[in-house]
């Protein structure tokens, strides 16, 4: 005979110690002349402002590139809380 059991699971941050750390970048999302994208993405750093200076020198070499999306990566686990 088996049994069965329902097991509730919940998506979370990981705020472990051990986690991984978040990170934080930035990419280039200006149009080039030719309507491909630039892309060009700065160092990942788990300091915030320095993906934020980057954006500042790549604005130096290229006055028209004026558009950036910030890329966060946040470490998630599932967290088992047990059955049903």
């Amino acid at each position: 005979m088996t049994t069965l059991g329902f097991v509730r699971w919940t998506l979370r941050p990981d705020l472990d110690p051990d986690a991984p750390q978040l990170t934080y970048a930035y990419r280039c999302l200006t149009l080039n002349t030719d309507d491909t994208a630039c892309n060009a993405t700065s160092p990942t750093s788990t300091d915030p402002t320095e993906p934020q200076t980057w954006t500042f020198t790549h604005l130096r070499t290229h006055p028209d590139h004026t558009s950036y999306a910030e890329v966060i990566e946040r470490p998630w686990v599932m967290w088992r809380e047990g059955p049903v």
